[in-house]
């Protein structure tokens, strides 16, 4: 987000059907420009078996939120998506998302097919650090 957060969003319902059409997990403020040109490592897991999701910045979760039952879903599926700089800001009419970017090199990126456990974050976060 333009104000330093992490999100992750879940869409499981169609909207118009008496329900929002997605919910909104969010990390505290990890990043401000006095960190520009440093080194950092973010990472995201949905845990549907946990029931939660969980951000971490620097190898370390700095926040989980419990997954509502109505926003659970087996498997998460990626639909039309850019890395980095999103594609479309123009296109939103929505202020909160009309500037959602990354800016700056991004040297990985990796996707799992399975919730990875803490240790595990912290391995490949101590494992790839400059």
């Amino acid at each position: 987000m333009n104000d330093g957060r992490l999100f992750f969003s879940v869409k499981k319902s169609e909207s118009g059907k008496g329900h929002p059409d997605k919910h909104i997990f969010y990390s505290p403020v990890i990043w401000s420009p006095a960190q520009s040109g440093q080194w950092v490592m973010i990472a995201t897991v949905y845990d549907p078996d946990g029931k939660q999701v969980t951000h971490y910045f620097n190898g370390k979760p700095i926040s989980r939120e419990a997954i509502p039952d109505n926003y659970l879903v087996d498997r998460v599926y990626i639909g039309a998506a850019s890395i980095g700089n999103w594609s479309e800001p123009a296109y939103r009419k929505d202020p909160e998302f009309a500037v959602r970017n990354l800016n700056g090199s991004m040297d990985e990126f990796l996707l799992f097919n399975a919730a990875l456990l803490a240790d595990e974050i912290s391995r490949i976060y101590e494992n790839g650090k400059p």
